[in-house]
């Protein structure tokens, strides 16, 4: 993860946020199942822009703030390994409280969707002060990579909500903890070796 961009990483990145979208997903196609698939889109496309737009506003912002961090390549790694944990043990807690159904994130109306993506996107943002070592380039194609996953899974998670409804995707977000812990311990890895 300590080059200027790490095709690997940003995998896993899509991944873990995807997984939530999916989440996020079955619970809005169950509980909006009269949504045409133009609807379904369009709201899948709304949650991917509010990742990816997220995600470079945390890499500019991080970006800025490092220029004033000497050592930035260690403290990047430590902010990273820091934020990646909290990310990981956050997302395991709600998706556990989601299995026990304590929690449902769902919206009704345009305005819920729109902010039910720009809180869901606040993962994004966090993953954006994670990846200030990529290029320009490399943090766009990172957004990339993760527009394209979370516009699939998100989709597909929709659709099979709206025709199955939520008990397998309770378990998304913990998956997708345990993804963002894994990558917070190659980070912690990365900084001591």
């Amino acid at each position: 993860m300590m080059g200027a961009f790490s095709l690997y990483d940003s995998l896993l990145f899509a991944l873990a946020l995807s997984f939530e979208s999916f989440m996020v997903a079955l619970a809005n196609g169950l509980h909006n199942a009269n949504f045409s698939v133009k609807k379904g889109i369009l709201l899948a496309i709304l949650f991917a822009m509010c990742h990816v737009a997220a995600l470079l506003i945390g890499y500019a912002l991080g970006k800025t703030l490092s220029n004033n961090i000497s050592e930035i390549n260690n403290v990047s790694g430590w902010i990273a390994f820091a934020v990646l944990l909290f990310l990981g043990i956050k997302t395991v807690a709600e998706g556990i409280q989601c299995a026990l159904g304590k929690k449902e994130k769902v919206a009704a109306s345009l305005i819920g969707f729109i902010v039910q993506s720009a809180v869901a996107s606040l993962d994004a943002f966090a993953v954006g002060f994670t990846i200030i070592i990529y290029t320009p380039l490399g943090a766009a194609v990172c957004g990339g990579i993760i527009c394209f996953a979370i516009l699939l899974f998100y989709s597909i998670g929709f659709f099979v909500g709206k025709k199955f409804g939520t008990r397998m995707g309770k378990y998304a977000a913990i998956l997708s903890g345990i993804v963002y812990i894994g990558l917070a311990i190659e980070v912690l890895l990365e900084c001591v070796v």
